[in-house]
C-alpha cells in the first residue's frame, strides 16, 4: 500500500509538471519544495525506466514517452478520484442499496412521498421494497430489511423506532350493524362482538384484538385475515367486526362498511424501524421520512398526525 501510494504521488507530480512545464509553478501548485518534486519525478522516470521531460535552466519539456504516457496517467488519476468519490459516499451513505420493507397499509398515503424524496436526495442509492402482511408486522426489520416501515407494538426491544404518524382507530362494522349508524363508539362497545383478527400470535395481533380491555376474556375470533382487503371482505360479508386505523378507511373502504371512530383507545403509530447496528443509508432514509412526515402534518386529515419523536 505504501508503494502504491507513494506511485500515485508520483502521477501525480508528472501531471501537474506536465501541465505547468514550469517546477517552480508545479512545486507551489502541489505544496512542494523544488528539490522535493524534481526527486519525485526523477523516483518516477526509474520506476518506469522513461525519460519523462527534457529539462535545463531554461525550459522544461515533455518527452515524446512522456506525450504518450500523459493520457493514461490522467484517467488514471480521475478513475482514482472517482473511485475514492464513491468510496466516501458509500461510507456516509450516499451510495449503494437499501432494503426498505414496509408493512401493508402502514403510511400509505406517506411512503411514496418518502421514496421519492429520498430517491431525490440520493439518486445512486437503489432501492429495494418488500411489502409484508398482517402475518409479519415487523416488516422484516429482524430478517433482513436494513430499515422498515410499520406500526408497532413489536416484540424486539433491539428495535430502534421512530414515531412518524399518529391517527385515531375506528371500528370496522357493517351495514346494518347495531353500530354502523354512529359516529363514535366506545372500545367496550366492541369487546364482545365476533371480530376477524391479524394471523398468527403476539402483542400486534393483541393490540388489534384490543387484549388489555378484555380483563382475561377471550376474544370471538371468527376469521384471520393478512390484508385489509381480505379483512374488509370479511366484515363486509357479515363475518365479525374488526378493529382498525382510520387511514385504511379512506383508502382501503369499500361498500356495506361504516367505520365510527373509537373515542377511548389510544391512537396508533406509523414507525420508522432501524436494527441496532443501523447502515448510513437506512439513518438518511429515516431522517428523509422524518422531515417528510413533518411536512405531512400541515396537510393531514385531522385524524393523523406526525411526530418528531427521538428514536427509542
Amino acid at each position: 500500500m505504501a508503494l502504491i501510494t507513494a506511485e500515485l504521488r508520483q502521477l501525480r507530480a508528472f501531471a501537474v509538471v506536465a501541465a505547468e512545464l514550469n517546477f517552480l509553478r508545479a512545486a507551489e501548485r502541489l505544496h512542494l519544495s523544488q528539490p522535493a518534486l524534481s526527486q519525485s519525478i526523477k523516483q518516477l522516470e526509474l520506476h518506469l525506466s522513461l525519460q519523462l521531460f527534457y529539462r535545463d535552466t531554461r525550459s522544461v519539456q515533455l518527452t515524446a514517452a512522456g506525450a504518450l504516457i500523459l493520457d493514461d496517467v490522467l484517467e488514471l488519476l480521475n478513475r482514482y478520484e472517482l473511485f475514492l468519490n464513491r468510496t466516501r459516499d458509500i461510507a456516509r451513505g450516499r451510495r449503494g442499496t437499501l432494503k426498505v420493507g414496509y408493512l401493508i397499509g402502514a403510511g400509505v398515503d406517506l411512503v411514496p412521498s418518502i421514496i421519492r424524496a429520498f430517491s431525490t436526495q440520493f439518486p445512486d442509492v437503489n432501492i429495494v421494497l418488500k411489502e409484508f402482511d398482517f402475518a409479519s408486522p415487523e416488516a422484516g426489520i429482524r430478517s433482513g430489511m436494513d430499515v422498515a416501515i410499520l406500526r408497532p407494538p413489536i416484540e424486539d426491544d433491539s428495535v430502534e423506532l421512530v414515531t412518524l404518524l399518529e391517527e385515531a382507530c375506528v371500528a370496522c362494522v357493517p351495514d346494518g350493524h347495531r353500530l354502523a349508524q354512529l359516529t363514535t363508539v366506545s372500545v367496550y362497545d366492541l369487546l364482545d362482538e365476533p371480530i376477524v383478527a391479524a394471523p398468527g400470535n403476539g402483542v400486534w395481533r393483541d393490540y388489534w384484538l384490543a387484549t388489555t380491555y378484555r380483563k382475561n376474556e377471550s376474544p370471538n375470533i371468527v376469521y384471520e385475515a393478512p390484508t385489509f382487503e381480505s379483512e374488509f371482505q370479511a366484515v363486509a360479508s357479515g363475518k365479525g367486526i374488526s378493529i382498525t386505523p382510520i387511514a385504511a378507511s379512506r383508502f382501503y373502504a369499500r361498500p356495506g362498511l361504516a367505520f365510527p371512530n373509537i373515542s377511548d383507545m389510544p391512537p396508533c403509530v406509523v414507525s420508522i424501524a432501524l436494527p441496532k447496528r443501523a447502515s448510513p443509508l437506512a439513518r438518511e432514509f429515516s431522517q428523509v421520512a422524518i422531515a417528510l412526515a413533518q411536512s405531512y402534518q400541515s396537510q393531514a386529515p385531522r385524524d393523523a398526525k406526525s411526530s418528531s419523536d427521538n428514536i427509542t
